[in-house]
């Protein structure tokens, strides 16, 4: 038994063909331009799903290494203003070796204790140091400046107190993984007593009391170990950071080639794929056209 087809479905036919050739060759002249397989999420819902995920991923990556590139100019700052006041304390202990000397005279030990008076106001200097408008020592108070010293009648500093914190400052560098970029003040100059030390120094090498400037001279060494240590501490966690870095950047070197192995279009194969269509789509006007030799195809 044949099958009759009327002209009003052939024609709807026919257009319906001409339309999915005409959305087949928008949608691959666009992946052309674009060169890229998917456009939108409704081209292909699984791959768009999959390059999003890779998206955010890489997004978490760049994330990541911008945390670690700031934490480690932080450290590096640290370490630097850190290394600054070691080099100080290293000249401190030359002046009072020097005072406390038996053949040294008050005048001298007079001279000797104005310089290391200057070196401690260098020392204070270096705790108050700012990286990008914030206090580096301060712990998590960064606008607050970390040592505030009391002078005495003479201009001296007479004591120093901190009025920071304790509290570290953690960027995340990783899944699951921070890391401290900060050394407070607390840990690294007042613990040790440091700027206590000096002035005691100071003090007794100007009051004429050698033998108790000599006795602080352990003390002393125990606050510059302090500082050298606080400069290790730096550069070991600017260090691992860097390896971490490192990591990272390999993660998402390995991570954009299977982006772009996702997102990319075959340029060669999607040109094919377009001349594949646009025969169809001629055959489909001319097979319309012939039987019609009026075509109805003239008034869409």
């Amino acid at each position: 038994m044949s099958t009759r087809v009327n002209l009003e479905t052939f024609i709807s036919t026919t257009l319906a063909n001409v339309q999915k050739s005409t959305s087949n060759m928008s949608k691959l002249q666009e992946q052309i331009s674009t060169g890229k397989k998917v456009n939108r999420a409704s081209d292909d819902p699984a791959a768009a799903r999959k390059i999003l995920s890779l998206r955010s991923e890489d997004l978490r990556l760049d994330q990541y290494a911008s945390n670690i590139q700031t934490a480690t100019q932080s450290l590096d700052f640290n370490a630097s203003a850190l290394q600054n006041t070691s080099d100080i304390l290293q000249r401190i202990t030359e002046l009072t070796m020097q005072g406390v000397s038996d053949s040294t005279d008050q005048n001298a030990r007079t001279i000797i204790a104005n310089e290391i008076d200057t070196l401690l106001e260098n020392i204070v200097q270096s705790g108050n140091a700012k990286r990008l408008g914030r206090y580096t020592f301060a712990g998590t108070e960064t606008t607050t400046v970390p040592f505030d010293e009391s002078r005495n009648s003479q201009g001296r500093i007479s004591s120093v107190a901190y009025k920071g914190n304790r509290e570290t400052i953690e960027y995340n560098v990783g899944p699951g993984t921070n890391s401290v970029v900060n050394l407070t003040g607390q840990e690294v100059f007042m613990d040790s007593d440091l700027f206590g030390t000096i002035i005691k120094i100071r003090d007794n090498l100007l009051g004429g009391t050698p033998t108790a400037a000599r006795d602080e001279l352990g003390n002393l060494d125990t606050a510059a170990q302090t500082i050298l240590n606080s400069v290790a501490k730096a550069g070991g966690i600017s260090s691992t950071l860097q390896l971490t870095g490192n990591r990272i950047a390999d993660t998402k070197l390995s991570l954009q080639e299977v982006l772009a192995s996702a997102e990319s279009a075959d340029i060669a194969e999607l040109v094919l794929k377009l001349t594949e269509q646009q025969s169809i789509f001629e055959a489909s006007l001319s097979s319309g056209s012939y039987i019609f030799k009026t075509s109805i195809l003239n008034y869409i």
